[in-house]
């Protein structure tokens, strides 16, 4: 019941960040988080049209109801479960619909007004965390899996150029929340009947003790620090967004090795935009305090790709993150990146603030 309602609370909060209606031609002329992220597509993939991600969506439900059917017992039995997905699906279908004809937001294409929230985000969401559910306890790789295949249904759908950012945070707090909701009125109404005898919920309990591998999907905005001149003369960009994977390898319990790799959109006055990549390494520092929460800090070395020049990249940040589940953390965080492609060129110093999620076990 506590991780249930800390994921609709989570989910509440992700849903209030994508609230504000957004126009597309709103969207070329101001600068917002939603067009910095969007940014990144338009001048790194601006060809980018596949439809995987009508079908991926229900990886997840698929691999469920394989395993269900070939033996492999669950949390509940078949009844209970349809049960369960049967109001998780209403729950997440009300409320996507409801918000979809009552926002109207404009697709990122102008196709439709119909932006707010992902649909396809929130089934991708809602059948991992059935899978996370029903098989998460006997393995988190099912939980982390599921997931994964969600991340990639989300992201996909910008590159699609059918959602913007928020609403994909939107579908995604949707599709979790709806099947938290779903399962807790179902085990109000089942009580211990179809329940699997074997079956403990995992618990939420962090152990600062062991070691943590950590696999992080993390998005940002980019924001350059002075040179107003050199900026309107467009010899630096404004700003822009970042998204990237980042992943932490450790040593001993607390601190190890970090790596990161991005791809980011460097927007300049005029709102043009070009496309520059990252790879950097270094080493983390973690320190857990009141049992789910943990504060970070990193210092990164490595190159960057900027117009086809290559130069040094130096990164250093704090980041607080929120252990949701037993395998599960979100995380905000702030970075100081510096950037120098010449010899000739002025360093540039950038600020990014932004948020991820990550798996770890």
């Amino acid at each position: 019941m506590k991780k249930s309602v800390l994921h609709i609370l989570i989910g509440l909060i992700l849903l209030s960040a994508g609230s504000q209606r957004l126009s597309a031609q709103y969207a070329l002329e101001s600068f917002t988080f939603d067009t910095d992220i969007y940014s990144i597509r338009e001048c790194c993939i601006p060809g980018f049209h596949y439809k995987y991600d009508d079908y991926l969506q229900y990886a997840p439900a698929a691999l469920t109801i394989g395993l269900k059917a070939g033996g492999y017992d669950s949390r509940s039995s078949w009844g209970r479960m349809l049960v369960s997905d049967a109001f998780s699906a209403v729950i997440m279908t009300g409320a996507v619909n409801g918000l979809k004809y009552s926002v109207q937001r404009p697709r990122p294409d102008g196709s439709r007004n119909n932006s707010f929230p992902s649909g396809h985000t929130a089934t991708a969401f809602m059948t991992a965390t059935m899978l996370h559910k029903e098989y998460g306890w006997r393995s988190p790789w099912f939980s982390i899996g599921g997931y994964t295949a969600a991340a990639i249904t989300g992201v996909s759908r910008i590159m699609n150029k059918k959602h913007w950012m928020t609403d994909i945070m939107a579908g995604a707090a949707i599709g979790i929340g709806s099947v938290h909701l779903g399962y807790f009125l179902t085990d109000r109404i089942f009580k211990d009947r179809g329940l699997d005898p074997s079956f403990s919920d995992p618990s939420l309990i962090y152990d600062s003790s062991a070691k943590h591998y950590v696999a992080e999907l993390f998005f940002g905005q980019r924001f350059i620090i002075g040179a107003e001149g050199l900026k309107q003369m467009e010899t630096l960009p404004v700003r822009g967004g970042i998204i990237g994977l980042s992943t932490d390898i450790p040593i001993k319990p607390g601190i190890g090795l970090t790596g990161r790799i991005s791809a980011s959109s460097m927007t300049y006055a005029s709102g043009s935009a070009a496309p520059m990549y990252s790879t950097l390494a270094g080493g983390f520092w973690n320190f857990n305090f009141a049992r789910i929460l943990e504060f970070q800090t990193h210092l990164m070395a490595g190159c960057a790709w900027l117009q086809k020049e290559s130069g040094v990249d130096l990164a250093a940040g704090i980041g607080l993150s929120l252990i949701t589940d037993s395998n599960f953390k979100v995380k905000v965080f702030a970075d100081f990146e510096s950037l120098c492609f010449s010899s000739t060129r002025p360093w540039t110093n950038t600020v990014i603030a932004g948020w991820s999620s990550a798996w770890f076990w």
